[in-house]
């Protein structure tokens, strides 16, 4: 099949379900003027106008799903960083029109090439995870997306000395004005259409017709054979994140002028979910469908927005987007990234302590005085940083414990996810509602709030196992605007959530015997849940299981040959890391109420970034990363948390890819090197590379006296 067809295929099919689901639900409530759907209020039968501003509208997106198709077809990478790359030259570019009234045109120009000097810096900084994991260039991705919102956050005042962006942004075109079904649009709406549909037929001719355009295409497939036959594959890097970010700056500069800025962090997220599930519509590769895509969700957003007065409820449908668009996504993956010999190689892995200095002394002492050093740091925290902090500590052992579910469904699985706050959500949902509406049990309320949380996780797990690489992402991303914007909302799913006004009571265990209801003493209740998901969580990996996880995420063929069933195994990772996080969720219905804004989509991100940095296979290293985050943040406040979130997680990746847990185990590495020598004990997994090192320079000073001999009797 011709891609024009194929292009077009995928269009009509895009087409045909919207139109099809419009029908359905139409003829199925009797066409009233509000229906719901998922939960959702959704107005059928809107105007012609209202339809055709949510096109409008929802090119933008398109514009954002242009620029991550690009990067995802260069690098093989999504691009989490996408909607920042021209966040912070777009603002700049209105808030100089605004402040210090420069022309349009000037700023215009500002935004343009702002837009595209960031996304070229940002890719040369991207450059230094060329041989990492995909999962650790994608992460890295994240932590620039940190730096933006924090420089956004702080453009109103270097530039204003406001201390947020302007509603109002004036145009050259903004009085020109048409009447269409009763919406009227100004020229700031046509300017929309015109960028985005340039952009569109520029992006098809270059990719299509120049040769840089087609060596993109070609690089994007296997960049190593490409680079082998003489492709600038750096120099075409370059140039995608050029265009990416011109395309993001262009999504904020057109978007200010007719809905205005969210402040913030909350513009990046909702943005790249938006654009995100345009791509994935698309496939990652068909800008037309991107497209038309992108405008389907623009009449979405505007619909939901129409039936309910909340402009963010559309976020809580992305979910059934993505998950349909993936169910009828083919694998249509090329041989070299399908094996994943192009781009993918495996997470770090760290060695336990050898089992020829396990019996020494040394280690034992040094493995009794660890232990003792950290639960005395556990038990005495509250006394440490005072009794009335022991809220914040209990928020700590939450967020570890959620943690340790990355660990295991990300670092050992190799299964992306960015939703482990959303299916926290769904636990505390559940544990909430029992709790209040039924006064169920406290150790009820954590078991069914487990299952849900295992039978959530499989569900969403299911239809991304569909297809390989980083789409479980993009999905588990929708659950957490699904269950921030949608599950968690009173609106929509109130008969779950405990009643208006109620408190989430903690409980009196064994019949009153043991009372957790203060600060203190409900911290040591989440410590016991976190040291039994952590003691559950190190069996795991310790048995089979744990390593057929391993086995999997490295190389899924090879674990096939022994008859491994994949599907089966992923998806007991997704409930086994679901249940732990739901258990987390519970705790903290009981420990600050179910908020919505307590399982926001960023706490999903940020979790999965301080997991990495801190080392996402190593149990002990994302623990250590989470806790120093948070800390971090609760001693710094908001900004600073932002600005360390981003810069400290940069340069950690920048120069311990494995993250912190690297850095701990090499420290361990040398000394056990230096107690094998103490004891003359050889332990080929710690000094194997030097031994082999000393002998070949001790080969070297011996292997060249005879040559070197009979050189000389040659000559003589």
């Amino acid at each position: 099949m011709r891609p024009e067809s194929a292009q077009l295929r995928a269009i009509g099919i895009w087409v045909a379900c919207a139109v099809g689901l419009l029908i359905v639900v139409e003829e199925f409530f009797g066409r009233a003027k509000i229906d719901h759907v998922l939960g959702i209020p959704v107005p059928v039968g809107i105007s012609v106008g209202l339809l055709l501003l949510g096109a409008v509208l929802g090119m933008l997106y398109a514009l954002l799903a242009f620029g991550l198709i690009l990067v995802y077809r260069a690098n093989r990478i999504i691009n989490f960083a996408h909607a920042g790359l021209g966040l912070v030259p777009g603002v700049l570019a209105l808030l100089l029109v605004v402040n210090k009234n420069w022309p349009y045109a000037a700023a215009f120009a500002v935004m343009l090439v702002g837009s595209g000097l960031t996304g070229g810096v940002v890719e040369l900084a991207m450059r230094r995870f060329k041989a990492s994991p995909r999962l650790i260039a994608t992460v890295a991705t994240i932590g620039f997306a940190q730096i933006f919102v924090y420089l956004e956050l702080k453009l109103p005042g270097w530039v204003g000395g406001s201390s947020g962006v302007p509603y109002q942004f004036p145009t050259p075109y903004s009085g020109l004005k048409v009447d269409i079904g009763g919406v009227i649009f100004t020229g700031d709406y046509l300017a929309i259409v015109v960028a985005t549909v340039v952009i569109c037929v520029v992006l098809a001719v270059f990719l299509k017709r120049s040769r840089a355009g087609i060596a993109v295409r070609a690089a994007a497939e296997n960049s190593d054979r490409a680079q082998l036959l003489g492709v600038p594959v750096a120099r075409l890097s370059t140039i995608v994140w050029v265009i990416a970010g011109i395309c993001s700056g262009l999504a904020i500069f057109l978007q200010a002028p007719v809905t205005a800025l969210p402040a913030g962090g909350s513009v990046s997220p909702l943005l790249l979910l938006y654009g995100l599930a345009a791509a994935v519509v698309a496939r990652m590769e068909s800008l037309p469908v991107a497209l038309f895509a992108g405008m389907g969700i623009g009449i979405i957003q505007t619909a939901s927005f129409v039936g309910s007065s909340k402009p963010d409820d559309a976020a809580a449908l992305m979910l059934p987007v993505i998950l349909l668009a993936l169910l009828f996504q083919r694998k249509r993956l090329s041989r070299a990234f399908d094996t994943g010999v192009s781009s993918f190689k495996t997470l770090q892995e760290f060695r336990p302590i050898p089992h020829e200095l396990r019996h020494l002394p040394e280690v034992q002492r040094a493995r009794i005085a660890i232990a003792v050093v950290v639960v005395g740091v556990i038990l005495g925290a509250p006394f440490i940083v005072g009794r009335t902090n022991s809220g914040f500590l209990t928020l700590i052992a939450i967020a570890a414990m959620v943690s340790i579910s990355l660990v295991i469904l990300s670092g050992w699985a190799g299964q992306i996810s960015l939703g482990q706050w959303g299916f926290a959500g769904v636990g505390a949902a559940v544990a909430g509602g029992l709790a209040t509406r039924h006064g169920t049990d406290f150790f009820v309320t954590l078991t069914v709030a487990a299952l849900a949380g295992a039978l959530v996780a499989v569900l969403v797990g299911i239809p991304a196992l569909r297809l390989p690489g980083l789409f479980l992402a993009v999905v588990t991303l929708g659950l957490a605007a699904s269950v921030q914007y949608g599950f968690l909302s009173p609106d929509h799913f109130s008969w779950v959530l405990p009643p208006s006004g109620s408190y989430v009571t903690r409980p009196s265990l064994y019949g009153g015997r043991i009372n957790v209801t203060g600060d203190t003493s409900f911290y040591y209740v989440a410590v016991v849940c976190f040291g039994l998901a952590y003691a559950s969580a190190r069996s795991l990996r310790a048995s089979r299981s744990g390593r057929v996880f391993i086995g999997l995420r490295d190389n899924v063929r090879a674990a096939q040959s022994y008859g491994i069933n994949a599907t089966v195994s992923r998806l007991a990772a997704f409930a086994v890391s679901g249940a732990i996080a739901a258990v987390a969720g519970a705790l903290s219905a009981y420990q600050s109420q179910v908020d919505p804004s307590s399982f926001s989509m960023d706490l999903g991100l940020t979790a999965f970034l301080f997991a990495v940095v801190g080392g996402l296979s190593s149990l002990p290293g994302a623990v250590f990363g989470t806790i120093a985050f948070e800390a971090i943040g609760f001693l710094g406040g908001a900004n600073i948390s932002i600005l360390a979130t981003g810069v400290g997680a940069t340069i950690v990746l920048f120069v311990l890819p494995g993250g912190l847990a690297q850095a701990g185990y090499q420290t361990r590495d040398t000394m056990l090197r230096w107690l094998a020598r103490r004891h003359d004990i050889h332990v080929p997994s710690l000094v194997a590379d030097l031994r082999i090192d000393e002998t070949d320079a001790a080969a070297d000073d011996e292997l060249p006296a005879e040559p070197l001999r009979n050189a000389a009797e040659a000559m003589a």
